[in-house]
């Protein structure tokens, strides 16, 4: 049954979900010609731990095609120090910034991350404008450091507390 109130305006949905502060990643894919395509993405989310399970949620575009294509993605989690990915990869490239790939089975990812995921594609679901990939954990790594979040429309960092 639908509410009486009037519809949510993509205005107050967007003001209202940058309070949910998220982790910041960069979702690769590699084309016919081997390179590394990426999109940064906040929609990134755990599944399942047996077996390792992951989803991203991305709009059409290159990198989203790429996953479509070849079944396989790449997830980065930025540290702070990460800033400048997260921008270069959120829009048009202006060659300032010259990504530091590590080459894996499938796809590549970004060296200096906090952790390293490469995801073979089970299920695409179309979800309006977005597709949500879910994937299967193929390879994992994982250092220690102070993530990059998205909170208010912002790039921020975390306090540790305790």
């Amino acid at each position: 049954m639908r509410s009486s109130r009037p519809e949510v305006s993509t205005a107050q949905y967007r003001k209202s979900v940058a309070l949910f502060a998220t982790g910041i990643v960069v979702v690769t894919a590699v084309d016919t010609e081997g390179r590394t395509h990426g999109a940064t993405v906040n929609s990134f989310t755990s599944v399942s731990l047996d077996p390792p399970t992951v989803m991203v949620s991305l709009r059409k575009g290159k990198t989203h095609s790429l996953i479509s294509d070849s079944g396989w993605y790449g997830v980065s989690v930025l540290s702070q120090e990460q800033s400048a990915y997260a921008s270069h990869f959120s829009g048009p490239r202006d060659g300032r910034v010259e990504p530091d790939f590590v080459s894996g089975d499938h796809v590549s990812t970004l060296g200096g991350s906090l952790a390293r995921f490469e995801c073979e594609v089970t299920r695409e679901i179309g979800i309006h404008d977005h597709t949500l990939f879910v994937a299967r954990v193929d390879f994992s790594s994982a250092t220690d450091g102070v993530p990059l979040v998205f909170f208010g429309s912002r790039h921020s960092h975390v306090l540790q507390l305790g």
